[in-house]
């Protein structure tokens, strides 16, 4: 009898003694190095471009990079994906913020989604390596082979200046080199000059000549710059008109037309072949 109570004394105390020593355990704390070290912080988890094969190239992001923690954050930093670019490709921090840029070049890759990382690294920081995850999907080229005309503003009053866009939307061949006709109203607008569009801004001629009242024929040639491939999206050249009308009444209408397409852009299917100016007082 005395033997099992004391069994059970001694039972009673280790139990006891056990939670005694898990009571008065400390929650985990960082080790004092870490603490003292400095830390990388981004702004974003994680980036995103898409884009059209042959069409615009993605638009670029900034990436926001500081130190957060302790001394002087010196890292480095680069992606996975080789056609992603980081700049600039380092940086230093106390708790500035470091801006970068970060650009897909999408020319010459294939369609399809490409998954990776950007690493920012500094030996001595507490988190290093640092990763933020990129995703890049390139879709199909269209192949609607269309081009369209539009205007900006789509009103306005004498002395007005009109921005006359030409666009295209999923060219099915290459375009090195076009021509075409604009047309307009001679009595509403007068000619000023022809400029390049998004897709053929590094292109090497773009001219512009009034042939008769009311009638510019336009020529653009890439030269030594990329031509446009299929499945094109974007304004390949833009056309300035002022309204010079005196007798015009309020609400008055007058279309602005391409037609002729010429080299590059034979064939494709005009959506729409004009577009409506609005005369207002």
């Amino acid at each position: 009898m005395v033997s099992k109570v004391v069994r059970s004394s001694l039972i009673f105390l280790f139990i006891l003694l056990i939670s005694n020593i898990n009571c008065k355990k400390t929650p985990t704390t960082p080790e004092f190095e870490d603490i003292t070290r400095p830390r990388i912080w981004a702004n974003v988890s994680n980036m995103s471009f898409t884009a059209t094969k042959g069409g615009a190239t993605a638009s670029s992001q900034n990436l926001h990079v500081k130190n957060s923690g302790i001394g002087t954050l010196n890292y480095t930093i680069s992606c996975d994906i080789d056609f992603v670019s980081v700049s600039p490709a380092s940086g230093s921090s106390t708790d500035n913020v470091i801006e970068h840029t970060v650009s897909a070049d999408i020319r010459g890759v294939s369609e399809g989604n490409y998954n990776g990382n950007i690493t920012i690294s500094d030996s001595n920081a507490g988190n290093s390596p640092y990763t933020v995850s990129v995703t890049v999907t390139i879709s199909s080229p269209l192949t609607d082979n269309e081009i369209s005309v539009s205007c900006y503003p789509r009103y306005g009053e004498t002395g007005t200046t009109v921005s006359i866009l030409v666009a295209i939307n999923g060219n099915i061949k290459e375009i090195r080199a076009f021509g075409l006709e604009l047309t307009y109203d001679s009595n509403m607008f007068d000619y000023q000059n022809v400029s390049k569009g998004d897709l053929t801004a590094d292109w090497g001629v773009v001219d512009g000549n009034e042939i008769s009242p009311g009638t510019v024929i336009i020529g653009v040639l890439a030269g030594q710059a990329d031509p446009i491939l299929p499945g094109g999206v974007g304004s390949i050249v833009s056309i300035t008109l002022k309204v010079t009308c005196n007798g015009c009444i309020n609400g008055q209408q007058s279309q602005i037309c391409i037609q002729n397409y010429t080299d590059g852009i034979a064939g494709m299917t005009p959506e729409p072949a004009c577009a409506i100016f609005i005369y207002r007082e």
